[in-house]
């Protein structure tokens, strides 16, 4: 049987993390990197930095680490074996014969209670040592709280807690401590709800498709300019209280408050009915009375925001309806499950729109355009999926597109490149052939996620085609690893106790733009 633990396809989290180096010998590239390149490499990875923070992955990287479930089966299935049980049973046995079968971390058998009749024992090694628990059967397997439908199931789960606890049992009583403010679920919706708030008693400029205040003729009301400068407590107070529920996550999903991993197999956390808000449930009583139900579903009396622009390019918004659907922040596995695409759609637009009219812009990905109208753009994405208009005549600025690519990758809770996929690629391009490097390069990027490495090889091969072009946008393989290294790669993931002293040493040692150029130079022997 397949364990839960075994269904994760993403490696754990370690790696390097830090400051930028020069990259590896290059061809037909230019020898050194521009200060405004490095300049913005550096603005790039303190920004990487400020909204990695938001997304925590240190107990994702425990949850990898945790020992997984092995049964020792009884081969001789004892007459008395409940229906519901399988050969992981083993009858009576006394709790010494129980340490002669359990010999690995991990192991556990299921046996008739020495000394409770008619009840059953889970007896399990964690960290060196035999555990005993009773367990029971309802039409699901239990000791506690959780419901599972195998004991292989209950078992994965139970692991992956014991070692949490065992490892970062203080830092899980601290992490619900985060103010609301800084919290995740605030910071990536903030905009989504000044946008709800401003334009529900809007109206519609129907001559110049662009919404209009009922009292003022500015495509931006006054109320909504204040509110850029200024997150008042009506941002994060709507007096409606949350309705959670105790919720089994499929895939992988972090807490709206704490932004830690949701960890564990079944009931890993809480919902909201009203508006799909997540947490850990020791996590869900800090967060306020704010929900928001038009975050969920939008379908009633909302706008969907499209981006247009005006004779003087600026950005409008046009109210029609539509689901609110999540993409920025979401886990790249995740949100493709069950979707016939591999490459989220976001970034095959944003692709294909910089190819089209990108290519010969100089600076094209070091210059950022205007965060405003990357905000809309996002907010565009958010609603209406691959139906946005990116033509010239909607984003006149092209900067505003590749912003957008960008923020999309930053967000991401587990980078495209991951820590162990990191550490292999950083070895590798130690290496001094061509072809020992290519081969290597190769066999790391296959303990990727099918849904990271599809995605992966479409931004290499796109930045390859920028790097085309660097005679005359000014973009070569090293000025475009030094923008996107820090959106790509897994930084380091900092324990609990991490020094500043930690924190430096890990950003004078970083490789990751050379990880990158390496994988930008060598793009037609990788991926072709």
């Amino acid at each position: 049987m397949t364990s839960p633990a075994d269904k994760q396809q993403h490696p754990r989290s370690c790696g390097n993390g830090g400051a930028l180096k020069r990259g590896p010998d290059r061809e037909n590239q230019g020898n050194t990197t521009t200060c405004s390149t490095a300049m913005e490499g550096g603005r790039g990875l303190e920004q990487h930095r400020r909204v990695s923070s938001v997304w925590k992955s240190y107990l994702y990287q425990l949850q990898q680490e945790a020992p997984k479930p092995a049964a020792v089966l009884c081969t001789d299935r004892p007459p008395d074996s409940p229906p519901y049980y399988g050969l992981e049973y083993h009858g009576k046995i006394t709790r010494h014969h129980c340490e002669k079968l359990l010999t690995e971390n991990g192991t556990y058998i299921v046996r008739h209670s020495d000394r409770a009749e008619g009840f059953y024992t889970l007896s399990m090694r964690f960290n060196d040592v035999i555990k005993h628990f009773r367990l029971y059967y309802d039409g699901k397997h239990y000791v506690g709280e959780k419901r599972f439908d195998t004991v292989h199931d209950l078992v994965a789960d139970g692991l992956v807690t014991l070692y949490m606890e065992s490892q970062a049992g203080e830092y899980l009583k601290k992490m619900s401590a985060t103010s609301y403010l800084n919290s995740p679920h605030y910071t990536i919706t903030k905009s989504l709800r000044r946008h709800i708030r401003t334009n529900r008693y809007a109206v519609v400029d129907t001559e110049n498709q662009r919404p209009v205040s009922p009292k003022d003729t500015t495509p931006f009301s006054k109320a909504e300019e204040q509110d850029k400068d200024n997150c008042s407590a009506q941002d994060i107070t709507t007096q409606r209280p949350h309705r959670f529920n105790v919720h089994t996550f499929t895939g992988l999903h972090w807490c709206g408050l704490c932004g830690h991993f949701l960890w564990g197999f079944v009931s890993q956390g809480v919902k909201c009915q009203d508006c799909n808000f997540k947490a850990h449930k020791q996590c869900s009583s800090r967060v306020p009375n704010d929900c928001c139900p038009d975050l969920k579903d939008l379908q009633t009396n909302l706008p969907l925001i499209h981006l247009l622009s005006s004779s003087s390019s600026d950005f409008f918004l046009q109210l029609q309806c539509t689901t609110y659907s999540g993409i920025f922040g979401a886990d790249l596995t995740t949100s493709l499950r069950g979707s016939t695409e591999s490459v989220p759609s976001v970034v095959t637009e944003c692709v294909s729109e910089v190819e089209a009219r990108g290519l010969t812009m100089e600076g094209i990905y070091r210059v950022p355009g205007s965060q405003d109208q990357i905000e809309a753009l996002r907010l565009a994405f958010e609603r209406d999926g691959n139906r946005v208009n990116l033509t010239e005549k909607a984003v006149p600025d092209i900067n505003v597109v590749a912003g957008v690519l960008k923020l999309y990758l930053r967000l991401l809770p587990i980078p495209l490149i991951t820590s162990q996929c990191f550490l292999k690629l950083q070895a590798v391009c130690k290496l001094s052939t061509r072809e020992a490097k290519v081969s290597g390069i190769r066999e790391a990027l296959q303990t990727l996620p099918a849904a990271h490495l599809s995605t992966l090889k479409v931004i290499i091969m796109h930045l390859a085609r920028v790097c085309d072009h660097s005679a005359v946008n000014k973009m070569t393989a090293t000025s475009l690893s030094t923008v996107f290294a820090p959106t790509l790669v897994q930084s380091a993931v900092p324990g609990e106790n991490i020094q500043p002293a930690d924190l430096l040493a890990m950003a004078n040692s970083a490789q990751e733009p050379r990880v990158v150029e390496v994988l930008v130079v060598y793009h037609r022997d990788i991926f072709l």
